[in-house]
């Protein structure tokens, strides 16, 4: 089973992504989406609050397809820089920051799902920023599955708390062929964002390896692979052979996991 999912911000802030004429991340969606509809392949896209409160069209022009929008904070964590990252680390132990920040984020995500008829059941937080707190405060909000976990292996999803987190247990693509130089010493698929970087055709080839062999296994393959990203990279050429490649095999949204399907 593949749970093929794709983060949309509000606002592009790499400056590796400045050659993208729209300087929107929901027009890349949308084309990302065009391509998965050839396929027929649904997938989770986890979205700003802030882009269904100032580009609400765009986003009803998303949901035209087969997906589920799932909440990816409100801004990004707003105004954030090194030295409030550093704090929040050292003090919270996440960049999320503080709980009652968290609250005030995560409850004015789901409001603005709310304010657009949408339900928000699922969640991602913003560069995987979660901590056990986070989790309360989604359960508190009716979330009920998260996708918030780096997994370098073959982790399964599972239930905790009335959580079901699926780990993501595929390279994410951003972190493997978007940053970082291009050296021996950087080849780690599963490595941080500045460290794991390998060219993006190998990248492919891990993916399809992994997804054979949680095939063979009976393991759901949980999958980020981020719209901007496909853009840049080359336009969605790759992207097309990897939805391509992903149409041999069933898929689901999120939201439509059952623990009992393991």
């Amino acid at each position: 089973m593949i749970f093929l999912t794709g983060d949309v911000h509000g606002k592009i802030k790499q400056s590796w992504e400045q050659s993208v004429v729209s300087s929107n991340d929901l027009n890349s969606a949308k084309r990302y989406l065009e391509i998965l509809k050839k396929c027929n392949i649904p997938c989770t896209l986890f979205i700003n609050g802030i882009c269904l409160k100032e580009s609400p069209e765009k986003v009803k022009e998303l949901l035209k397809f087969d997906v589920e929008l799932g909440g990816h904070t409100y801004d990004n964590f707003g105004r954030m820089n090194i030295f409030k990252s550093y704090i929040y680390r050292k003090f919270f132990g996440c960049v999320y920051g503080p709980n009652f920040y968290q609250k005030k984020d995560i409850k004015k995500t789901r409001e603005e799902f709310e304010k657009f008829g949408l339900k928000m059941s699922s969640w991602r937080t913003h560069c995987f920023a979660s901590n056990e707190k986070t989790f309360e405060i989604l359960k508190e909000n009716n979330v009920k599955y998260v996708s918030d976990l780096l997994s370098s292996g073959n982790s399964l999803p599972f239930e905790k708390n009335e959580i079901i987190h699926m780990p993501i247990n595929i390279p994410v693509d951003q972190n493997t062929i978007a940053f970082g130089a291009l050296s021996p010493e950087n080849r780690n698929a599963f490595a941080s964002c500045t460290k794991g970087r390998i060219k993006a055709e190998e990248w492919f080839e891990i993916l399809k390896k992994r997804i054979i062999e949680n095939e063979k296994k009976d393991i759901p393959s949980i999958i980020l692979i981020h719209p901007l990203t496909m853009e840049v990279l080359d336009n969605f050429k790759l992207f097309e052979k990897i939805c391509k490649f992903l149409s041999k095999y069933k898929s689901e949204k999120i939201s439509a996991f059952k623990l009992k399907c393991l």
